[in-house]
Parts: structure tokens; sequence; C-alpha cells
């Protein structure tokens, strides 16, 4: 008798050891929004677009960025003058995308370096620069509102480009016309 009240007892100790370590786990994986509260929404959208953090919600469009833990929702305004604009060059795969979810989207090279420029219709070159692809594959950067302009993509010998505008109902995420070749 004394036998089989052990075993129940390690069992049921044992179940919720398990538990806890599980929650401690997830946890230690899953955020808050008020981890965001006295951030900025530039920096908001940089750190999730490069942690993307498990259990949250946030996607961007051209006027505001949606944020949701599961248990909060919160809507923020973008900057009136600034547009965010993320973008996934790729050789073999890629999926199609209008509006970018910081943490859900994920491209193909992955910590890679990368050369973008991209130039108004008027030739003003209005970003030049190596950046650094995140852990999702995409690179963020924010540009002057109400543009027209051509993106290019390097990397290595390959080159992309493809049309952009930072209006407020232009798209967030661009993806398939960035096919390196």
């Amino acid at each position: 008798m004394k036998k089989k009240l052990m075993i129940v007892l390690s069992a049921i100790i044992g179940v919720v050891a398990i538990f806890f370590v599980i929650n401690s786990f997830n946890n230690k994986q899953t955020i808050t929004l008020d981890k965001y509260k006295n951030m900025s929404v530039k920096e908001i959208v940089d750190e999730l677009d490069r942690t993307n953090p498990i259990g949250f919600s946030a996607s961007i469009s051209g006027e505001i960025l949606t944020l949701s833990d599961g248990n909060e929702f919160e809507v923020l305004e973008l900057p009136k003058d600034e547009f965010y604009l993320s973008f996934a060059p790729y050789i073999n795969s890629t999926h199609p995308c209008s509006y970018h979810n910081l943490i859900t989207c994920r491209g193909e090279l992955v910590n890679k370096e990368i050369h973008v420029k991209v130039v108004d219709e008027l030739g003003n070159v209005i970003l030049e620069d190596d950046v650094t692809t995140f852990n999702n594959g995409f690179v963020g950067i924010w540009l002057p509102r109400n543009v027209e302009a051509t993106i290019t993509v390097t990397y290595k010998n390959l080159e992309a480009s493809a049309p952009i505008t930072t209006y407020l109902d232009s798209e967030t995420c661009l993806t398939t016309p960035l096919q390196l070749q």
C-alpha cells in the first residue's frame, strides 16, 4: 500500500513540476502591451519587426499599427509625415503580402547584408544604405509620406527593383516583386 501511495505521490509531484516548468517557460516567451507603453510608435515597430515575440499580434497599414497580446488590443497612429515599408528580397520563394504582419511574415534571406536604394520619381535619392535583414528575413524602413519611388535591392551580385508608393492606402509589405536575379 505504501508503495502505491509513493508512486501516486511521485506522479502528482511530477505533473505539478512539469506544469510549473511549462508555465514558467511560456511566461518568459510571451509579452504584454505594458512593455511598449513608454515607447514611440517607431520604436515599437522596430522592436517587434526585429524580435517577433510569441503570443503577440502586430500589423501595420499606411495609417495605423494594430497590437494585441491576446488580452488587450490597441491601435496606434503612425507619424503623419512618415511611412513604414517592410520588404523581403528573395531568391527562390516568398509569400504574397500587402500589409506587413510584424510577427508572422517570414522572408527567405535571414540576417543577410543587403544594399537598398530608394529613388523618387524626380530622381532624388531618398535612402541609400547597407542594411541587415532581420531574423524574419525582412527589412523595415521609414520613408517620407506621399512619395512615388523605386526601390532597388542588391544582394551579392543579384538585384531586384520595384515601384513603391508611400500614401495612406499604400501597401506596407513588399515581397513578390523583389525576386533577386
